[in-house]
């Protein structure tokens, strides 16, 4: 799609794309016609696994960003967009024209291109650096908690905003005060052997993920996935929850929780149908800000 057209923007006060046959962790809550003139701009921030499972997320979204970009400033102008990247921990991407901040698509496809060859290719966690370690992922689960906190609190959200967070990912997450970096669970991190271990805790709970996101009023919608991979497709290092469980958290309980977009008001997206092309992330992100845009959030 190669900008918001008429009838798209005409979508936001008719049936919802959380309607039609996706995945819809918001339940029964429907999208209300806005009242009055809207007024709000468009923030939204993509919160990424950068697992080298997930090359095609970066490769189809620097391909089908500049739709993004157009569609949402058609919608309405000045809409910033950010970037935050994670693994075993994150880093909020600051190669924006505003610093944390982008508003071209230029910006964000440079990004996901140095996200991809430099962190993704060799399995480096974004929050090292580029001259951290390599292959240093010892186990599957990614820390999408972390980072989806750091996007509801540092991410520079503008008051009179639509908050809206696209997180993809294929697995769950652990909490604070385990480690990503102990592949045994031992409470020790100084295995050198492979996979090697090292000291990336995980720093916050559901909870105050969930309780971060809904203070901050943004909108989580997630692409993961709804089955488990195949034994050919699964990550070669060990895990800390069954391989059933890389659905918790977005789609399914995590241990005992409502998922997180279900908290947030949100939806998910199957990330295997985006694998396959059968769903477009540009066009399904630019309804979802649409139908997002005015329409305040059910908590």
């Amino acid at each position: 799609m190669r900008a918001l057209t008429a009838a798209l923007v005409l979508a936001a006060c008719g049936p919802s794309a959380r309607d039609q046959g996706t995945v819809d962790a918001a339940g029964s809550n429907t999208p209300t016609p806005d009242a009055g003139e809207c007024k709000e701009v468009i923030d939204l921030v993509f919160v990424l696994d950068t697992s080298s499972s997930m090359d095609f997320v970066l490769t189809k979204l620097e391909q089908q960003i500049a739709d993004v970009v157009t569609a949402s400033n058609t919608l309405v102008a000045d809409s910033h967009f950010g970037l935050i990247a994670f693994q075993d921990n994150f880093a909020l991407d600051a190669t924006g024209s505003m610093s944390t901040v982008h508003t071209t698509a230029a910006s964000l496809q440079a990004a996901f291109r140095t996200y991809k060859n430099v962190y993704t290719a060799n399995n480096r966690n974004p929050g090292d650096g580029p001259t951290g370690p390599t292959t240093q992922n010892p186990i599957c689960e990614e820390n999408s908690l972390d980072a989806l906190y750091a996007a509801a609190n540092t991410f520079p959200w503008r008051p009179n905003a639509t908050r809206v967070v696209i997180v993809a990912t294929d697995d769950t997450y652990l909490e604070a005060t385990d480690n990503y970096g102990d592949r045994d669970g031992d409470g020790l991190t100084n295995k050198t052997d492979f996979p090697r271990e090292g000291n990336y805790p995980a720093n916050r709970t559901m909870t105050e993920t969930v309780s971060a996101l809904r203070a901050a009023k943004v909108r989580v919608f997630s692409f993961s996935r709804l089955t488990q991979p195949s034994i050919l497709e699964r990550c070669g290092t060990g895990r800390r929850y069954p391989w059933a469980a890389i659905t918790d958290g977005w789609t399914t309980p995590y241990k005992g929780a409502a998922p997180i977009p279900m908290q947030t008001d949100g939806a998910n997206y199957d990330l295997d149908q985006v694998k396959s092309g059968s769903l477009n992330l540009a066009t399904t992100i630019n309804q979802l800000v649409v139908d997002s845009h005015c329409n305040p959030i059910i908590l």
